[in-house]
């Protein structure tokens, strides 16, 4: 017999047990992290600091948005004139600054609490080699993964003052050019002397050895006198001596490299600055992320910083040209795009870098290499699909798993036409398909076996992102296998998949619920009578609930723009789905990084408004600001009522209530934080929003694509005066595409330059031109002729049938 909802309930792993993970310390590094309880923003100050703190009206202004079912800021943003943009959505939250991790583990990654960025370069389309996690604050570089060997920076009087510790006093970490793996900093320390910090991590020369290539800049030009230090702690708990320029052990491996003027002792280099000198004075360390045996010989100073920079610069950006990146004018949006791209390259399929998410997670994973694919680079999809082929969660939660491998197979050849993952894999990808139709045929319901719910939710289900996932995947994969030729498998198991496809719809039908207001509830839990979720993240099932789903309507549970469709988008909206067009989850936050499956679903239903409203929300509020980085989730409300076992709300090993959203604020709190970050599926969403918004491949329920729309969601400012938007060789499932939008609105033209690809029939072609408001689509003409098929009031010009290269002129008025 099934386990009813009550059952399932009490095997919720509730987040007090969730976050009882110990992260261990290894014996190289004896530095502990913040104590449990304190606001990390606050340590490193000196008294009478003034921190900034949120006010009342914002305390209260959040309070109203996370109690309230509708997503009330968005239908603020969307109701503005111009729609949704950066600078009208970016002042509703507080930036994110802490990195969030198992509060046993002392509740944050760093030691100032600050999150870190992954800093590498792989050598390998999967591997990402050594990493350094490098302190956005500019307080300590963390060999790999947290716990392991650490060096600090301290700065101050004294050389006791941590780096940034003080986040009054630190400029917003900010990346070289906007994009690139440089971190560069601006701190005063407690005397006001200024310091700037660059940090990058580059191969030394000559070697495969990836090293932290640091400078640091004092600025005591306004000082008349005192005494100012910078120190490395090169290590918590290591046996050091100098050997020139060089720190090393006695086994012979070097840990850091340095340039001239400090001394050495007890693992500390320390730098002694003469303010009587009036000026600027720059001091500069080499640190291999793993000790060095044999180190060559090199030299730590600004001709060695500016080259590492280059090198670093040239790296990436050499692997940014092997995609296909999408052009728009927009700065922001393409330092984002950059960065994201160069993030997921670094990570690709593993959830996380530097921590304990540093592992698969099928869907997750499997989502992530799908839009790295879109950007160009398949051979990445392609080797991440064969790494991930034989990872597992177990028995009990492969059928998601399942679902995800056949139909991101399929997905791949698709969109390269490349046959040769599916050959080299054939008998394991049958023996996915063996494995469902032997659950088919032996279920009572004639669904598949129950399986766990989720990672954290322990109880069996007929999941309806289980199910709809696997089959979805197996109608994919036969419906490659009969494009391939292998017709034996492609007719078995296209009967499974039909009759399955039969038993799922109507389990959905039995099981799904139409409310008052006519919108449409669809259950996870199949044929276990789960009720509609009337404030959906209130409950710890509601909110699974809000993460899971998606997977659902990605796999066509319905059909684009069907009464079902239109029924579940209103259940979404007015039942607390989202909000600013994000995720919306328990205790005050939000987890996106399911959210590219709902964007699938926005797209194929042509919701571009709340496309624009994630994208410009995730970019302001999903990540941090200027640097990109995402974790699992982030929290919106009181720090305390997201994490109480960090905040200090609760002990670890009693009961855990977290407190009320309008109870949680500390006094001094402003800053919000993200949990085990830096998170690629997270990512992934900004990338995928950004595609969908240009690029949406509408499939049927066995993968098949149907149609292309072009342009469809695009911010209406995109295409104001002089602005141009550019897409080159980018994959689709019918073959590359390009194309290229100039915008003359002023004097009432848009200019498009199309080139049609032909390797797969467009069963529908559209493109939308989203002008500023106020001009009204009157005609068209394509290669020089009148065209009338255009609709004005969506600005969509019908182009199926037409193949080649088109000149497209639109006239507005």
């Amino acid at each position: 017999m099934r386990k009813p909802i009550k059952s399932i309930l009490s095997s919720i792993v509730l987040m007090c047990v969730f976050f009882s993970a110990v992260f261990p310390t290894s014996a190289a590094d004896n530095g502990a992290p913040i104590a449990v309880g304190l606001n990390p923003g606050t340590v490193g100050c000196p008294p009478g600091t003034n921190s900034p703190a949120l006010s009342s009206q914002y305390k209260n202004g959040v309070v109203e948005a996370l109690t309230t079912t509708q997503d009330i800021w968005g239908q603020q943003v969307l109701a503005k004139p111009e729609g949704p943009t950066y600078d009208n959505v970016k002042d509703y939250l507080s930036p994110i600054m802490y990195a969030i991790a198992p509060a046993a583990g002392g509740g944050f990654l760093t030691d100032t609490g600050v999150y870190y960025i992954p800093f590498g370069q792989p050598q390998q389309p999967t591997t990402p080699g050594n990493v350094a996690l490098t302190v956005a604050d500019g307080s300590q570089i963390i060999s790999n993964k947290v716990g392991n060997l650490s060096s600090r920076i301290f700065v101050g009087a004294d050389g006791k003052e941590q780096f940034g510790s003080c986040l009054t006093n630190l400029s917003t970490p900010e990346l070289y050019k906007g994009y690139l793996p440089i971190l560069e900093l601006n701190y005063k320390d407690h005397q006001g002397i200024t310091y700037h910090q660059e940090s990058l991590a580059t191969a030394i020369p000559g070697t495969d050895t990836i090293a932290s290539y640091v400078e640091i800049t004092a600025d005591h030009s306004m000082k008349k006198s005192g005494q100012s230090a910078i120190r490395i702690q090169v290590c918590g708990n290591c046996d050091l001596h100098q050997e020139g320029n060089k720190l090393m052990d006695d086994q012979g491996q070097t840990y850091l490299y340095f340039s001239p003027g400090a001394t050495f002792s007890n693992s500390d280099l320390v730098y002694d600055l003469g303010l009587e000198k009036n000026g600027k004075t720059s001091v500069y360390f080499i640190r291999p992320v793993s000790p060095v045996a044999n180190a060559p010989a090199i030299t730590a100073d600004k001709k060695g910083q500016k080259q590492a920079s280059e090198n670093s610069s040239t790296y990436w950006n050499n692997r940014l040209s092997e995609g296909s990146l999408l052009k728009v004018p927009e700065s922001k949006i393409m330092d984002a795009q950059r960065n994201l791209l160069i993030q997921d390259l670094l990570m690709t399929w593993r959830y996380s870098l530097g921590n304990a998410y540093e592992a698969f997670y099928q869907p997750e994973s499997s989502s992530t290499m799908d839009t790295i694919g879109r950007y160009g680079f398949t051979n990445v999809y392609k080797q991440a699909l064969q790494d991930l082929l034989p990872k597992s969660k177990g028995i009990d939660r492969r059928n998601w798993e399942i679902g995800e491998k056949l139909s991101h197979a399929a997905d791949y050849y698709r969109l390269t036409g490349d046959p040769s993952l599916i050959k080299e894999n054939l008998t394991a990808y049958e023996s996915y398909a063996a494995d469902l139709a032997a659950q088919h045929a032996s279920d009572p319901n004639h669904l598949l076996a129950q399986q766990q719910y989720s990672s954290d939710v322990k109880g069996k289900v007929y999941g309806l992102h289980q199910i709809g996932t696997a089959l979805y995947g197996l109608q994919s994969i036969s419906s490659v296998w009969e494009q391939m030729g292998e017709n034996q498998l492609s007719d078995t198991y296209k009967a499974v998949a039909d009759d399955l496809r039969t038993w799922f719809d109507k389990a959905v039908q039995d099981s799904s619920i139409t409310l008052a207001d006519g919108s449409l509830f669809t259950p996870v839990m199949l044929l276990d009578k789960e009720e509609p979720y009337l404030d959906i993240p209130s409950t710890l099932l509601g909110s699974y609930w809000n993460l899971v789903v998606q997977y659902g309507y990605s796999a066509h549970v319905y059909e684009p723009e069907s009464p079902e469709a239109i029924a579940t988008l209103q259940y979404l909206y007015n039942y607390g789905s989202r909000i600013l067009g994000l995720l919306k989850v328990r205790d005050g936050a939000i987890n996106s990084v399911y959210a590219v499956e709902q964007a699938k679903f926005l797209a194929d239903n042509d919701q571009s408004d709340q496309l624009v409203l994630s994208l410009y929300n995730q970019l302001a509020h999903g990540m941090t600001r200027n640097t990109f980085i995402t974790g699992e989730a982030a929290n919106i409300g009181p720090l305390a009522s997201k994490w109480p076992l960090q905040f200090g709300a609760c002990e670890i090993g009693a009961p855990c209530t977290p407190p009320s959203f309008e109870n949680g604020w500390a006094s001094d709190e402003y800053y919000r934080g993200m949990y085990l970050s830096p998170n690629s599926a997270n990512n992934g969403l900004f990338l995928r929003l950004l595609r969908l918004m240009l690029i949406n491949e509408v499939t049927n329920n066995k993968g098949e694509p149907q149609s292309l729309q072009l342009a469809f969601s695009t911010p209406r400012d995109w295409l104001d005066e002089g602005k141009k938007i550019e897409v080159q060789n980018s994959p689709t499932s019918f073959g590359p595409i390009s194309y290229t939008i100039t915008s003359n609105i002023k004097h009432n033209k848009v200019n498009v330059d199309l080139d049609v690809p032909d390797r797969t029939p467009i069963g529908s072609l559209q493109l939308r031109l989203r002008v500023p408001d106020g001009k009204q689509l009157t005609g068209v003409n394509v290669n020089g002729r009148p065209f009338s098929q255009f609709d004005s009031a969506t600005d969509t010009i019908d182009l199926t049938g037409l193949t080649g290269k088109l000149d497209i002129r639109a006239d507005y008025r």
